[in-house]
């Protein structure tokens, strides 16, 4: 039975996504399991649906893999609400582990549970996949040139919020408006990635960054981390404010962000480096196929 949430159309998406995957992969999908705020309840008005579906064993195909992925496209664009859906097999998650969201923060929601099968993913292992992903949304949330240039400047310096706010964001009737989602998404991440890289502590979730951050770090960056979630997230629910004095308010969260930003990539550089030359085979290959795809220069 489809575990319901605090809202009648989240789980109405949930039941649709979950019947048209029972209908369209009879037998082949384990679980279903719900992160992020919705998995527990500390949900806003506009916030997205996170939804990760866990196939049996491995795909069975590559086939079987790009057919559940593009169900999983048509699915979020059909939701009322904002859906990021993400599909995974048994098999990776023995490989890979567990991330620490799908660990400690998820919900089952339908289907069989799995959490005690598979091991944490290493501190190691989501230290390189935290610090990796973050220099990649650095390059390509804000739709910066490539090579990058160093130090960074603002994604627009002519925009109000320096280009810090061009995520759409879908509401009720269906209009897009901009929004800071990605903005959230860029200053947790890359802090969630150094408090793994000179701390070595997991986060669950975004909720917990800026708690964590504080706990283990508490440097001059603490205070923007925790103002860009409280502020963006819980006082405007993602939305830009209409206030003028909100708005100076979120121009001013937005100027700082640029100094977070050369401040996590000058570490960033140094972890880079040490990948490139350490003896871990993997973190090396790793390291120079990032440099490939998002190369740097630096003035």
């Amino acid at each position: 039975m489809l575990q319901p949430t605090t809202s009648e159309k989240t789980t109405q998406v949930l039941k649709d996504v979950i019947t048209r995957f029972e209908s369209d992969f009879k037998g082949r999908v384990q679980s279903y399991y719900l992160e992020g705020s919705y998995a527990d309840n500390s949900q806003v008005g506009s916030s997205d649906l996170d939804l990760l579906i866990v196939f049996k064993g491995d795909f069975e195909t590559a086939t079987e893999e790009q057919i559940a992925i593009q169900l999983g496209k048509v699915c979020a664009a059909l939701s009322p609400v904002e859906l990021d859906l993400t599909i995974q097999a048994e098999a990776s998650l023995a490989v890979d582990g567990l991330t620490p969201g799908l660990m400690w923060a998820s919900k089952l929601i339908y289907g069989t549970a799995i959490r005690d099968k598979f091991n944490l993913v290493s501190i190691e292992q989501w230290t390189r996949d935290r610090m990796h992903t973050s220099y990649w949304r650095t390059a390509h949330l804000f739709n910066r040139k490539l090579p990058l240039t160093i130090p960074l400047d603002f994604p627009d310096v002519d925009g109000v919020f320096f280009g810090y706010d061009l995520r759409k964001l879908r509401l009720a009737d269906g209009s897009e408006v901009n929004c800071t989602r990605d903005l959230i998404r860029l200053v947790g991440w890359s802090a969630t990635a150094l408090i793994a890289y000179l701390t070595g502590q997991y986060v669950p979730g975004k909720r917990e960054v800026g708690t964590l951050y504080r706990e283990y770090i508490n440097d001059e960056w603490t205070d923007l981390i925790e103002e860009i979630y409280y502020k963006c997230r819980g006082k405007w629910n993602y939305l830009i404010p209409t206030n003028p004095a909100e708005r100076e308010e979120l121009r001013n969260l937005c100027r700082q962000t640029l100094a977070f930003e050369n401040h996590f990539i000058e570490i960033y550089l140094k972890f880079l480096q040490d990948e490139l030359t350490g003896s871990d085979v993997k973190g090396c290959e790793w390291a120079k196929q990032i440099l490939t795809e998002i190369p740097y220069l630096r003035l």
